[in-house]
């Protein structure tokens, strides 16, 4: 019989993924880890969501996306739509492409917060198989629109880029 760690980590399918180049418009927010307005995110996702029509070219209504990077001093995050052309950016957006890569994909469908943590199985999962974060790369976020707003739980598809 599995043991509750076993179970947990049952509930996390990692899987290694190719993506093409995306291209993505949407919303970015910048917050400094330090001293940081993390409320700001928040804000940026409620202009997002009341925006997201203006967005031209989109590959997949159903879904939107959070790229993010940082370093050790803020991070980037984006609430962005897939689209197939980058021809029109909305005024106060920000189109963009993300090259191809290798990724692994951790499915996430759970209580929120996580538990447990899809970053930490992307972790143990490169650590099992000797593979490495690609730097300076982005990890991709992918959520539904139908799963919003649902209290306490999360579904999330992370990408997590390697190399």
């Amino acid at each position: 019989m599995p043991n509750q760690s076993e179970i947990l980590q049952q509930a996390i399918a990692v899987s290694r993924q190719d993506l093409p180049e995306l291209l993505f418009v949407g919303m970015i927010v910048n917050v400094s880890f330090k001293h940081g307005d993390f409320s700001r995110i928040g804000e940026v996702k409620e202009a997002f969501m009341r925006r997201r029509a203006e967005i031209q070219h989109v590959v997949d209504p159903d879904y939107f996306y959070a790229p993010w990077y940082s370093c050790e001093v803020m991070f980037t995050y984006f609430y962005c739509m897939q689209v197939s052309s980058l021809e029109h950016v909305p005024e106060g957006m920000m189109g963009f492409s993300v090259p191809a890569h290798t990724y692994l994909k951790a499915e996430y469908d759970g209580v929120s917060p996580w538990e447990p943590d899809p970053y930490g199985e992307l972790h143990r999962y490169r650590e099992e198989h000797g593979l490495k974060e690609r730097p300076n790369a982005m990890v991709i976020e992918k959520y539904a629109f139908a799963d919003e707003g649902r209290e306490g739980r999360i579904t999330i598809d992370i990408f997590g880029p390697i190399e």
